[in-house]
């Protein structure tokens, strides 16, 4: 006993250790013990060793301030920093005492980042909580107040530098201070097992709920529900509002929100998501799971991938905006699974489905069936009722770097398409026919502002091709298909500059191209210009045009000279051999007009080129 009490009354001692061995065995603790109880030793550690610094500056004497300058140079001699750069501001009495103290610097070099960088990579929050603790306690002994640090930046979570603030324990206010100065309070070791013990509880019901929750949403898929019943269990069992959403983040499905909840936190969020200069979102920049931060409420997101191409979003949405959403990643990872799987299996069936629908689309436009009351019973089975009115749709596909034409890439186009209806719910006919995209789109509200949705889609997923669509005019029988297609088509070549084309708002010879005059108008231009139209292609391209801008002109010869770059012989001997051809004389006003309607219509009519 004796040699006991002796080595207890031994002056503390000094050891030194390298930056590396500190680091392992900080790294032992972190995953022990985990980041706060890890902190909470580490702040308490740092504590004691400023404690016993200032003890030792107490020693030799000098004013406050005098001693508060040794901060820096005891925190160069162990090794902890390079360089401490301070703005520290005391304020004394008359008598010496210590009215206020407060200060702001810079930790250069702290050796505490690089050890939790190299063992843990960055960090969400500050690291260096051994120099916390050192700066607080050293500076608590000197001035015998209590006074604690906070680090504000640290390169240890990707900041520039390592700041801190230092103040008197009653002038922290900040939220979450106070958490932090009860790390510094000395706890047990059975404290220790019992949080441990606590923490493991913890994870062991989450684990249990997690599986809980995998197991409730494997069954529902084995049972074959919809994406409205997997939506409504996964809210059911876990008591947060979720929604299904496109590429667009439109909704498709959600529950737990009302229409008008939904929509303030949509506007909430786009808000807050990466837009373009010009509004747009830009979804390819999230490909993994990702938390957005609105002003009323926070999201969790997880794309939804089938066939490693996302084809949505999932998305858990809380109002508790202090909520650890970190936590739920494990929850909505599992949810955008079982959605993809769901629609993975839907794109299986439609794909089915699809060519079925499209064999029977291209039987339609070429009337290949027995019986109009056939055809639309077998629509029935299809999703489109063809008793009621519908639009046939021309989707043109250009681009400069890809080959568009390609039957590949066609029927890209239409799967992406497809899924993109199929989760609006709104169901179509859709083909390949020759070299275009056909669609049979049933008449329905705000049709535009769906087509314009389709083509936004479709750039999305196709960023190297434009689309345009041509609409026919409406029409309440398939039995006249064939002429809406080719209003459609029409519509398309008078119209290269917008997006959207329709037949009805075609020129006025457009206009009086109809779907029952069609192929009447097209005998008879052809009939007429027959002798033009047999001579070698070249010929006749060079006559049909010099007619078309001959007659444009009103049979302005200089006009039409200039034109068509010809000398005035060269135009003469054209116009007189046309004539020839036709038995007809140009400057008749009666046959130029009769001639020009012609070459107009076939020119709608995609016939000739002029």
């Amino acid at each position: 006993m004796r040699q006991l009490e002796e080595f207890e009354h031994l002056e503390d001692k000094k050891i030194s250790t390298t930056s590396a061995t500190f680091g392992l065995l900080r790294k032992e603790l972190i995953e022990n013990l985990g980041m706060k109880r890890a902190k909470s030793f580490l702040l308490r550690y740092g504590w004691n060793l400023g404690e016993a610094h200032a003890k030792d500056v107490l020693k030799a004497g000098g004013t406050i301030k005098e001693m508060l300058e040794k901060a820096g140079e005891l925190h160069f001699q162990t090794g902890q920093i390079s360089n401490l750069i301070s703005n520290r501001s005391v304020e004394m009495d008359e008598h010496g005492n210590l009215l206020s103290i407060s200060a702001k610097g810079e930790w250069v070099d702290s050796f505490e980042v690089e050890e939790h960088v190299k063992n843990h990579g960055l960090s969400a929050c500050p690291v260096c909580h051994t120099l916390t603790g050192y700066g607080s306690g050293f500076t608590s002994t000197i001035i015998k107040r209590r006074v604690f640090i906070k680090e504000v930046e640290c390169r240890g979570k990707g900041d520039a530098i390592c700041t801190f603030e230092m103040r008197l324990e009653e002038d922290w206010d900040e939220p979450g201070m106070q958490e932090e100065i009860g790390l510094y309070e000395k706890s047990r070791f059975i404290d220790e097992l019992n949080g441990t013990y606590e923490q493991v509880v913890e994870h062991k019901n989450y684990i249990e709920k997690a599986a809980a929750f995998h197991d409730t949403l494997t069954s529902k898929l084995s049972d074959g529900d919809s994406i409205e019943d997997i939506i409504g269990t996964i809210y059911d069992t876990l008591n947060i509002p979720v929604s299904i959403e496109d590429l667009n983040f439109e909704p498709r499905v959600y529950r737990g929100l009302d229409e008008i909840e939904y929509q303030n936190l949509s506007d909430d969020f786009r808000t807050a998501i990466n837009k373009t200069k010009s509004g747009k979102i830009l979804p390819a920049t999230y490909t993994g799971t990702f938390i957005i931060r609105g002003k009323t409420h926070n999201r969790l997101v997880s794309p939804i991938i089938v066939q490693k191409k996302a084809i949505g979003y999932i998305t858990f949405f809380y109002l508790d905006k202090e909520m650890e959403l970190e936590n739920e990643t494990m929850f909505i990872r599992r949810a955008a699974v079982s959605a993809a799987l769901l629609f993975l299996n839907e794109k299986t069936s439609l794909e089915a489905v699809e060519n079925i629908k499209s064999y029977f689309f291209e039987q339609l436009l070429l009337k290949q069936y027995t019986s109009v009351p056939s055809m639309i019973y077998r629509g029935y089975y299809m999703g489109v009722d063809l008793k009621e009115p519908f639009y046939i749709a021309t989707l043109k596909c250009s681009s400069e770097h890809l080959d568009v034409s390609k039957v590949e890439f066609l029927e890209q186009a239409i799967q992406s398409i497809s899924r993109y209806l199929e989760m609006q719910s709104y169901k179509i006919l859709i083909t390949e026919y020759e070299g275009h995209i056909l669609m049979l789109l049933p008449k329905v509200d705000r049709l535009r502002y769906m087509i314009e949705n389709i083509l936004k889609h479709l750039r999305q997923e196709h960023r190297h091709a434009e689309f345009q669509v041509a609409l026919s005019s409406e029409s309440d029988s398939i039995e006249t298909i064939e002429e809406s297609l080719e209003e459609s088509r029409v519509a398309l070549r008078l119209n290269a500059e917008d997006q959207i084309a329709s037949f009805e708002d075609v020129s006025i010879i457009g206009s009086l191209i109809n779907s029952k005059n069609m192929l009447s108008i097209r005998r008879i231009a052809r009939k007429e210009l027959e002798p033009i139209f047999e001579l070698k292609d070249h010929k006749r391209d060079e006559l049909l045009r010099t007619l078309y801008v001959f007659l444009m002109n009103g049979g302005n010869l200089q006009q039409s000279i200039s034109d068509l770059s010809l000398s005035m012989s060269g135009l003469m001997y054209r116009i007189t051999r046309i004539e020839k051809l036709l038995g007809k004389e140009l400057r008749n006003p009666t046959v130029a007009y009769e001639l020009l309607l012609m070459l107009d219509a076939l020119k709608i009519l995609g016939d000739i080129e002029v």
